[in-house]
């Protein structure tokens, strides 16, 4: 990491200096990103990016292009629901077809560069530093990341050649060009750029050096909070002598806080806490997680979901079990990537065992964790019920509707909505939603499952040489004693 003279040194500066930087990156690169491209400013990056790697083609790898088909072609995506493809149609894109490699391949967006460049730009923008740097390292990063983009595609169309005539497979040869060996090249090419703007004088790196000490701090402010809130309130019995002769004991009951979060374990390094807790929920977790490989739990979660889909409209083609566990599900259009599997993740079983096992290990009132641990099944099953019922009917309005031939781009994102981003929104709304139930119920059953992950940053810490540990903490202190006392 390096310091420069602007960096931030205490908590209060990095939190400031944070809240006013980071969102200015992010709208930032929203608008170098997404709004540029909306206004069509990438076009003249994708052509040029396209004839300069024919140059580099033709004059470096030496490949004779003159068997290349140079213009603009149609995009044509493979349908991500149906067997079928998603044609763009007008605006074509600008692309090649190679001398033996039988697919077209196009210049879009990404293929720019503009990813890294955006996020190396933006980042050039907020970091303090003198215009005239700050000039030179925008200059320096375009002309990096254009000429060090276009290598990258060049390669990228040669290799995906050489592999194609060696093993005669296009889709392997350019999952092995592109999605393996360029991105590589990309990823070490941004970290050589970011070298480089550093020398500019623009310390980009402190920047993100900066964010990540803030958010350090931020991960302490939470565990000091935590640790100040992980306790219950339980009911003590005790028996006050009388200071009358001969009478009896008096029973008192007091209500009394007690704090469960293992701090002074946590900082000596001892798992004691870690390994009772943690062990049980695993256990319990495993053994809840068994009902999910009850093929006739999966059936019935299957059947009910699909009866919920078809009640909105959805037409269904098939059902049956899948794999001996598992219950399959496929609706008219959809290709057999999206067919339904009700499985101990999707079934919600798996959030359920997670559940009831964190609440069985957390501290709190009997009755509480009662509460709790019963409201728990009645919270998560019918919401996934309703989830994965309008999430098939969803996913078969897409592919059965008009979009994908009025607006394919737009199809392919709503497609992508549907299909991941929906159910993960769901889970994490409900994750949340349920630590938001058991904190009014009084069980702390976040402050449990932070208490483990504090526990392995902390080791995890000592382990990289981040912090100093217990037993050396304390030979250090000895020394240091020592020689005072001398």
């Amino acid at each position: 990491m390096s310091y420069v003279s602007w960096y931030p040194n205490t908590s209060r500066d990095r939190l400031n200096f944070f809240l006013k930087t980071f969102p200015a990156f992010i709208v930032l690169m929203f608008f170098l990103y997404f709004v540029l491209d909306w206004l069509g400013a990438f076009e003249f990056l994708e052509v040029l990016v396209r004839d300069n790697s024919v140059w580099l083609l033709d004059s470096i790898f030496g490949m004779d292009t003159s068997e290349f088909s140079i213009r603009f072609f149609e995009r044509i995506d493979p349908d991500p629901l149906t067997n079928s493809n998603v044609y763009f149609g007008t605006p074509y894109f600008p692309g090649l077809r190679l001398g033996t490699y039988p697919r077209t391949l196009l210049i879009i967006r990404a293929c720019t560069g503009m990813e890294a460049g955006a996020l190396l730009m933006t980042l050039i923008f907020i970091t303090p530093a003198k215009w005239q740097n700050k000039a030179v390292a925008h200059v320096t990063n375009l002309l990096m990341m254009h000429v060090g983009n276009t290598f990258r595609v060049a390669f990228h169309f040669w290799f995906t050649e050489y592999l194609y005539k060696l093993w005669g497979d296009a889709d392997k040869a350019f999952f092995w060009a592109h999605d393996m060996l360029s991105k590589v090249f990309g990823f070490v090419g941004i970290v050589i750029f970011t070298l480089v703007i550093e020398r500019t004088g623009v310390r980009i790196v402190s920047t993100f050096g900066a964010w990540i000490d803030a958010m350090v701090d931020g991960f302490q402010r939470i565990t000091w909070r935590i640790q100040g809130k992980a306790f219950y309130l339980d009911k003590v019995v005790f028996y006050e002598e009388s200071t009358t002769e001969g009478s009896v004991p008096t029973r008192v009951e007091k209500i009394t806080s007690k704090n469960f979060y293992p701090k002074e374990e946590i900082e000596s390094n001892k798992w004691s806490f870690f390994r009772r807790t943690f062990s049980t929920f695993a256990g319990i977790s495993l053994v809840i997680i068994g009902i999910g490989l009850i093929p006739a739990v999966n059936r019935v979660i299957g059947m009910t979901t699909d009866n919920i889909a078809v009640s909105f409209g959805a037409i269904q083609t098939g059902a049956g079990s899948y794999n001996t566990f598992w219950w399959k599900s496929t609706f008219q259009l959809l290709n057999a990537d999206n067919a339904f599997i009700t499985n101990v993740i999707s079934s919600g079983v798996l959030l359920f065992a997670l559940m009831m096992a964190l609440l069985y290990v957390t501290p709190g009132k009997k009755l509480n964790k009662g509460i709790a641990l019963g409201l728990t099944p009645v919270i998560i099953f019918p919401l996934n019920f309703l989830r994965l019922g309008v999430q098939k009917w969803a996913t078969w309005s897409v592919a059965t509707g008009n979009i994908k031939d009025m607006r394919p781009l737009l199809y392919e994102n709503v497609a992508d909505i549907v299909t991941t981003w929906f159910p993960f929104f769901f889970w994490i709304l409900l994750f949340v939603g349920l630590m938001l139930i058991y904190r009014a119920l009084k069980v702390r059953a976040f402050s449990m499952m932070w208490i483990w992950l504090h526990q392995l940053i902390v080791t995890l810490g000592w382990v990289v040489g981040l912090r100093d540990k217990p037993g050396e903490l304390e030979d250090s202190k000895a020394a240091v004693t020592s020689i005072g006392s001398e």
